[in-house]
């Protein structure tokens, strides 16, 4: 029960329910071939507490207990690989590598909480060691080989954002955990925690047997599961049912067959049957799974009306009266209403946005537009960052290709021990260097690595989707440039996101991410229609800036908001002007490092310019109705974006 550190984890047989989660561990301690678990669900149900008892389970390394390595998101390269040891190194005259989390987790545990939030330069160099088993490190002149077999497990709550899809693929298995709903089950928790943490030592004793059979059953499941035989007909199914998911690539098959043997193995078959296929396919494939894109039309298309939608379209007042009183001035200016003209009385007295009617009905779904190449977008940067890989353009700092050795400024955390060992030389003589003495070293002499790496852009396209996108086919125009910008984004590794807002509601539709085949299949099937929830987009834009920046608080955002301002649907008690400037004032505040971009779709002959105060509230560039055509927005990005850096 004892870890590696000396404290007592809570036995692994303890835990009340979580059979799924229990099962994923298992299978992946039998056997490599599984490649992890992913635990998905909100704080507080046990996934912490179920990877520290699995480390509990494994074969004890050189007589001490299997390491459990807990991989904090703000580790640095250098702890995660290894660094060389510069004050050994000089002291015996070669040299000296000290190993990093890595390699401390070898045949053990490397659990990482909060998986999504892990800053994506670590990722390539965990799943290479994860997917190798050894890790080779080449620095200064010498190479360094290390094992690096451990049982990778990751947690995350989906509400804190998306984890990238090659790091998803790359776990084996995925396991919604959730809270326990029986209140004889949640009792029987709250009773255990309590017991464990007045007597750990005495709770641990009463869980003794348990946790020895499953130890010995594990080790019995490790050696059998070479002999499992799987019979053909099972690799045709397991062909079939990632077919019928639609999976991307090959490793769903593979980690399926080799999941499909282990939960044999555990229970001690020596040939897989159609019942351990079932027990771990969904595992396998729930992370896995695409639906199917829909075939792109030439034309919009409509979609069915709902039993209940009323055959006449509702105005936006109606609209709101559902929730809220109606209000009488407004009720009143209805009744006086006339067809506009253009006349000086009506160009006076504009309408508010709550009595402009929104084309709405039936939805429309308009096919992705003409895609067109997109040349070097091209701007300086307005401030140094250190964001993920990509191709856009450089930044110098403590990543990326080495370049040369400076003079450090402050603490030094990236040691060119060459360049530093040149800067000494000279004066050995003078220092009293010699036999018994070694290689004198003193802080002047240091020096650091300056490093170079590409850094790629994230751009988020937050798009009114509401009925007055139908007109001219404004949004086919909008999906094409989208998709133009994104083929762009793909070959300099830049990610896009799209946010939509119809209805009553905002919705983020595209994560952010570098993949085509997504925005195609989020995209062809976007509908229009509706009225335009500006408030809701914008608070929806604030928590996904949000977690952007909590994990990469140094990339580089740009923010494309698509909208006539015509906001009139409100998310509380305020009015939707009055809320959309406090949550635009917001954005401003809390993200002074985003540059917002705001495009007027407003057309007719009375114009409010909600849009143009909007762009005024956040900072923002602003363009015209004029910058919608796919050309024109192609140029607007152009303009934004950083310039790539060539020299």
């Amino acid at each position: 029960m004892e870890s590696n550190t000396g404290k007592i984890n809570y036995p692994f047989s303890a835990i009340v329910g979580q059979e799924e989660a229990k099962l994923a561990l298992m299978l992946c301690a039998i056997t490599r071939d599984v490649r992890g678990v992913l635990l998905t669900g909100e704080k507080g149900t046990g996934k912490s507490t179920l990877a520290r008892a699995l480390a509990a389970l494994l074969p004890h390394v050189n007589e001490r207990p299997a390491p459990f390595v807990n991989l904090p998101l703000n580790t640095t390269e250098d702890a995660l690989i290894g660094h060389l040891d510069l004050e050994k190194t000089l002291y015996k005259g070669k040299p000296v590598f000290t190993p990093g989390l890595l390699a401390r987790a070898h045949q053990g545990v490397l659990y990482i909480d909060e998986v999504n939030l892990l800053p994506e330069h670590l990722t390539s160099l965990l799943l290479d060691a994860a997917e190798s088993g050894y890790l080779v490190i080449e620095r200064e002149g010498f190479s360094y080989e290390m094992p690096t077999e451990f049982i990778l497990i990751g947690s995350m709550n989906p509400e804190e954002g998306s984890l990238s899809p090659q790091f998803l693929d790359r776990f084996g298995l995925a396991v919604e955990v959730s809270a326990e709903k029986e209140p004889h089950l949640r009792t029987e928790i709250v009773k255990r925690r309590l017991l464990f943490e007045k007597d750990p030592i005495g709770f641990c004793s009463q869980f003794e047997r348990a946790e020895k059979e499953l130890k010995s059953r594990l080790i019995k499941a490790r050696s059998l599961y070479p002999e499992v035989h799987l019979p053909s007909r099972l690799k045709v199914l397991i062909a079939e049912l990632t077919r019928e998911a639609l999976v991307q690539g090959h490793r769903a098959d593979l980690v399926l067959a080799s999941a499909t043997k282990a939960h044999a193995a555990y229970h001690e078959r020596e040939e897989a049957t159609l019942e351990d296929l079932e027990a771990v396919a969904e595992m396998v494939l729930r992370h896995r799974r695409r639906e199917k894109p829909p075939r792109a039309s030439h034309k919009p298309k409509e979609k069915p009306e709902e039993k209940q939608e009323p055959k006449e379209p509702l105005k936006p007042s109606q609209e709101k009266s559902k929730t809220q009183k109606p209000n009488p001035e407004t009720l009143k200016g209805q009744e006086e209403k006339e067809e506009p003209s253009h006349d000086s009385q009506n160009k006076s007295q504009p309408k508010t946005p709550e009595e402009i009617e929104p084309s709405e009905g039936k939805d429309q779904v308009y096919e992705i537009g003409e895609v067109f190449k997109v040349r070097p977008l091209e701007i300086k940067m307005r401030y140094q960052f250190r964001g993920k890989s990509g191709r856009r353009s450089s930044s110098k700092g403590s990543r990326g290709r080495f370049i040369r050795a400076i003079p450090p400024k402050g603490k030094v955390r990236d040691v060119a021990v060459s360049a530093t060992l040149k800067a000494a030389a000279p004066y050995q003589r003078l220092r009293g260097a010699g036999p018994g003495r070694g290689f004198i070293v003193k802080p002047q002499d240091l020096r650091e690595k300056l490093r170079r790496a590409k850094t790629g852009h994230l751009l988020i396209f937050c798009v009114d989707a509401s009925g007055s996108m139908a007109a001219e086919a404004r949004m086919r125009e909008t999906k094409g440039a989208i998709m133009s910008l994104l083929l762009n984004a793909y070959q300099k590794r830049d990610q896009v996101a799209m946010i939509t807002f119809r209805g009553k509601e905002a919705r983020l539709v595209l994560p952010p991410t570098s993949s085509v085949e997504l925005a195609g299949k989020f995209l062809r099937d976007l509908p229009v229609g509706g009225s335009t929830p500006l408030s809701a987009a914008l608070a929806l834009l604030n928590r996904l800036l949000h977690q952007k920046t909590s994990r990469e608080p140094d990339k580089p955002i740009s923010v494309f908001l698509i909208t006539d301002g015509r906001g009139n649907v409100a998310l509380g008690e305020e009015s939707p002007q009055e809320e959309i400037k406090r949550l635009a004032t917001t954005l401003t505040h809390h993200f002074p490092q985003v540059s917002f971009v705001v495009i007027d779709t407003e057309t007719g002959q009375i114009k409010l310019e909600m849009a143009k105060e909007l762009a005024s509230m956040l900072n923002a560039r602003y363009f015209t109705p004029e910058a919608l055509k796919a050309d024109r927005l192609a140029a607007i990005a152009r303009e934004i974006l950083p310039k790539e850096n060539t020299k």
